[in-house]
Order: structure tokens, then sequence, then C-alpha cells
């Protein structure tokens, strides 16, 4: 039997013209050539999309476990490309993050070796995992298309070879020879079946293959005159065959009309082509109308297909659309810059949104735009996570080298306490490590309370020195004073620039008015400056989200204003003298208290002098107050 129609899988061609074949609409032949390979075997697959926000080698390994499961399901050219594309640029970033692990396992192996790196040998389980799995994609689609291309070459080495036999059967066809004949017949049916087997060439060769092919079975056929019945019966077989397989398409093109699945249709239908074009010729007259039968409901078939790529191109260039307005807002956070962590955090949670309405956007884009604004896209974010990765890089460098400049404060405060010894100068040294804690900047979130605990418990512990040493040096203790409210005062200005330390302002205020006299001569100005910044502490806390300061445990409500009446003023010499000559007499009547403790009969001098004691104490209080 010869075939009918034999396009190429780019064209198709048109038959030779000799009496047995069937002749094509060209029109329909065309339509052919381009639809005979549009169907495919690829299955829908739902592609991982990777998070580059927290890029973990637990993340990694997740997702290239699942690019594994995906080529192992579904092998297909169509695959590997996504596939390829999906994971250009997660590649990348798994090779940086590679590269830092093992840079910073060298440098320890390094510091723990003094400086050698001799011996040294990276190892991680999960990096080794990850890279088991890349190699194991890279396997697959290397031995696929190479299966693939091994097909392909034993197609058309079997397809010459069959050329070549079919060749020499016409060649030393011998007509007058009955079992000759018979034959040469027996090995042409085996040849064509064997061809019919055999997949497809690609390029031009196949082209020149079927030429070729059509030719010899038309010189064979045309040696066969003397067997006329044969070919008569065979050409009834042949007309029935394709009434079958035209019965077959009929029914398609009508479930086409009812919106049956198209793209299993268009299988099928395809499928039942290729078999069509391997049957032999009917009679010239029943090979047309029979002919007519399947182009008609090829026609059905593939007028639909064309309808629904072109509302696929609408819906692509739809797509497309949205994609660059996408691309374009991404766009705008390549280039994005602040130094503040929350704008960071609140432009990552926009990028994320828009990753997010990218990946859920269906359907595909045009040839033309569609990979350029991808690519666009893609590479914006990953400029935008790297410059966002440095930011933070450098927050930590810094918050490091502030912790180490503040512990180096804390060692000096407590090097002071340790000696014993407080003179004016140490003082004021201890008061200018206190300022240059207030210029150091933050250190470690998790760092944050505990050393700022150290510093101020060893501040106190110098301060309680001096006033233990210099109980009776009432100027220099109003002076301790005055430099703690101002160490106050700057902790209150710091907290106007970062709204996070207000959690602390019930415990400044406590601490101010914890604090005792000051010269009188600083009262005025100290007060007034403690009222504007106060006011200015609390009308920011209440521009604070409510969540935030119940996560504080601050009550705005309980802490309030301050007036602009000031502070009362120090105590007046008269005052001070009566505060003096009463902390005197409570020192004098205490240390007799020791004395009468150790005499016997002593429990009525003991109630007198505890009497005085607490009159003497509560005199004191209310002097203190007014």
């Amino acid at each position: 039997m010869t075939t009918d129609q034999n396009p190429t899988e780019n064209e198709a061609i048109e038959p030779v013209k000799v009496e047995e074949t069937t002749p094509v609409a060209a029109e329909t032949s065309e339509m052919l050539a381009k639809e005979v390979e549009a169907p495919t075997t690829e299955k829908e697959v739902s592609y991982p999309l990777f998070d580059f926000a927290v890029a973990t080698k637990d993340n990694f390994l997740t997702y290239f476990g699942t690019i594994k499961d995906i080529v192992s399901e579904h092998a297909h050219p169509g695959t590997y490309k996504k596939v390829d594309e999906i994971t250009k640029e997660v590649k990348e970033a798994w090779s940086q993050l590679k590269y830092a692990e093992k840079q910073a396992a060298a440098e320890a192996f390094k510091a723990a070796n003094e400086g050698s790196d001799e011996g040294f040998d990276f190892k991680d389980e999960a990096v080794h995992a990850v890279d088991q799995l890349i190699n194991h994609i890279r396997t697959e689609k290397q031995a696929f298309f190479q299966g693939l291309e091994k097909a392909r070459e034993k197609a058309l080495e079997g397809k010459t070879r069959l050329i070549n036999e079919l060749r020499d059967l016409v060649d030393k066809d011998d007509n007058g020879d009955p079992a000759h004949v018979n034959a040469s017949f027996k090995a042409f049916k085996k040849i064509q079946e064997e061809w019919k087997g055999l997949g497809a060439v690609q390029g031009q060769m196949n082209q020149t293959l079927w030429q070729s092919y059509h030719a010899l079975v038309d010189r064979f056929y045309s040696n066969r005159s003397i067997f006329f019945e044969l070919l008569e019966l065979d050409r009834k077989k042949n007309l029935q065959a394709k009434e079958i397989i035209a019965a077959k398409l009929e029914k398609l093109a009508t479930a086409v009309a009812q919106a049956t699945n198209l793209p299993v249709l268009l299988k099928e239908a395809e499928e039942l082509f290729n078999e069509y074009k391997h049957i032999g010729p009917a009679h010239r007259e029943d090979n047309e109308a029979m002919w007519q039968r399947v182009k008609k409901s090829l026609d059905v078939l593939f007028e639909q297909k064309r309808q629904i790529q072109d509302a696929n191109k609408a819906v692509f260039e739809e797509n497309l659309k949205i994609k660059k307005e996408l691309a374009g807002l991404m766009h705008g956070y390549s280039s994005f810059t602040s130094t503040s962590i929350s704008e960071w955090n609140q432009a990552s949670k926009a990028v994320l949104a828009l990753q997010e309405q990218w990946g859920k956007l269906k359907g595909g884009l045009p040839r033309e735009g569609g990979k350029e604004v991808s690519h666009q896209f893609w590479a914006d974010l990953k400029t935008f996570f790297k410059l966002k990765s440095d930011f933070f890089g450098k927050i930590d460098a810094e918050r490091k080298a502030n912790l180490a400049a503040k512990q180096q404060l804390i060692e000096q405060v407590e090097g002071i306490v340790a000696v014993g010894t407080e003179t004016q100068e140490i003082t004021q040294t201890v008061i200018e490590l206190q300022k240059k804690w207030k210029e150091i900047g933050h250190v470690p979130e998790k760092q944050k309370d505990s050393i700022y605990a150290k510093f101020k418990a060893a501040c106190d512990n110098y301060f309680n020195l001096k006033r233990s040493a210099s109980r009776g040096a009432k100027d220099a203790e109003m002076d301790a004073n005055l430099a703690a409210k101002q160490a106050i005062l700057a902790d209150m200005e710091a907290m106007l620039k970062d709204a996070s330390l207000l959690a602390r302002l019930g415990e400044v205020k406590a601490a101010w008015d914890a604090i005792g006299f000051v010269p009188k001569k600083n009262v005025k100005d100290l007060q007034e400056a403690f009222r504007k910044t106060w006011n200015a502490l609390i009308d920011l806390a209440r521009t604070q989200p409510k969540e935030q300061l119940a996560a504080w445990g601050f009550e705005l409500k309980s802490l309030k204003t301050e007036s602009a009446a000031p502070e009362s003023s120090a105590p007046s010499a008269d005052s001070r003298k009566k505060i003096q000559a009463l902390e005197n007499d409570i020192a004098v009547l205490t240390n007799n208290l020791e004395f009468f403790a150790k005499s016997k009969n002593s429990e009525k001098l003991r109630a007198e002098v505890e009497k005085k004691i607490a009159a003497a104490e509560k005199e004191l209080e209310k002097l203190k107050k007014s």
C-alpha cells in the first residue's frame, strides 16, 4: 500500500502524481503542515516559585527536590526548557550561599588553626544534598536529550536503510517470474510496515526521505500491473480502513462543536490522520471522496484550535500589559535605599506582594516582549534582595561594633569602681563615658537590655561609692544629681529619634523623680529642658499604634504632660542647713542606738532614741519635699 499524504514535521508536500495516489487540497495541506506536530504530550505542570527573601539551605533543598520530582514525572523538552528558565537565578543564589558557607567555614578553620588552611575540607550534609539534586536533574536532562537524539538518529538510519532496500527491490524486480513477484511483494509489505513504525526525522532530510520513498513505492506499484486482482483487493481493504478513520474523525469534529476537551481531541485527531496517511490508496474516485470527508473533519477541528489560539493571543497580550505594569513597579524597588529597618521591611512586603501577583497571573505571554519583561522583573527582584542583604549585613556589622564599644565602656567604669577611688576628675570621666554611651548606636537586639543593665549598674556603683565617700558634701552631691539628670535628658533626646525606646519612658520619669536636688543656678534651665523634651515624647507616643504601645506595656494615660510652671527651686540656704543638721542628728542618734544595744537595762533609753530618730526622719522628709 502507498500513502496519500506525507507531510514532514514542519510542512506538507504534494504527493507524487501517480494513478493510485490521492490529490490533496492545498489549503488543508498547508494547515496540516503546521498542525501535525502542534499537539503535545506535555502535561500541565505546576512549577514551584522560589522565595529569595528566605534563601535558606532547607528552602533550596525543598525547591530542588520538587524540581527533581517534576522532571522525573514529566520528562519532555518543554519541561526541561521551563526548568532551565526558572532555576537559572535560583542556582546563582545557591552558588552564592554555598560560596559564603565555604568561606565562613574556611575562616573559622583558619582561626582555629593559627591562620593555616592545611587540612581544611568543607563538608555540609545540606549543601551536599542540594548539589546531588542539581546534578541529578542535569544528568536526567542529558540522558533524556541523548535518548531523543539517538531515537532520531535511529529513525534516520532505519529509513535510509529501508529506502536502499526498497530501491534494490525495485531495481531487481522481475515480473516474468511469479515466485519472484510474490516474494518481492512480501518484502515490499515488510519494508512498508517497518517504515511506518519508525519515528520522525528532523529537518529537511525528512522531506527528502519521503520524496524518495514515494517515488520508489510508485515504481514498485507500477511494476505490479500484472497483479491487478491483488491490487483491487488491497484497494478495497484500504477503503474500508479509511472509512473507519473518516468516521472517527467525524465523531471528533462533532465533539468539538459540543465544547469537549480540545487538546485531547486534537491529539487523537493527529494520531488518526497519521494512521490515515500510511494507508495505501483506494480507487481514485473513492480516494477523493474519502479525503473530502477527512478534510472536512480536520477543517472543523483545526479551525476551532485557531479560534482558541486567537483568543489566547488576546489573553497573552493582556497578560503582557499587566506584567509590564508589575515589572514597572518592581523596577522602582531595584534602586530602593533607606537607613530605616522598618522601611526596608515595608518594601520587602511590597516586593513579595508583586511577586505573588506575578505568580498568580495564569496564561502565557506573547513571544515578542514576553521574554524581556520576565527577565527584567526577576532581575529587579534579585537586585532588590541583594540591596536588602547588603543593608542588613552592614547593620549587623555596625551593631556588633557598637556592642564591642559599649562593652569597653562597661569595663572602664567597672575598672574605676574596682579601684575604689572617687575624685572630681574621675566623676567627670564617668560622665564622659555616659555621654559616649549615648553617642554609640544600636547593638544587636538580643544584647540590648543586658548590656544597658550592666553599664547602668557599673555607673550606679560608682555614684553610690561617691555618695558614701562624701555623704556630708551636699554641693558635690547636687553636682552629681545634675550630671545624672543631664544624662537622662540625653537619653530622652535619643528617644525622640527612635520611637522604639519609648517603652522605657515610664522608667526614665521614675529615674528623674528619684534623683535629688541640683544646684540652684541650674534648676530653672534643667526643669524647662525636661518639660519640653518630656512633652515632645508624650506627643510622639500619641502617634504610635495602640498595638505597639500595648506590646511595650505602655500606658499613655498614666503619663501626663508637664506644665510650664517651673519645678520647685532648690532648697534655700536655711533649709539646707536644717536638712544637714537633721541628717547629722540622725547619724549621731543611730550611732548611739548601736551603743545602747550593747548596754544592760537600756530599753528605756533605746526607745527614746528610736523616737527621736523617727521624728528627725519625718522632719527631714518634709523639708526635702518643701
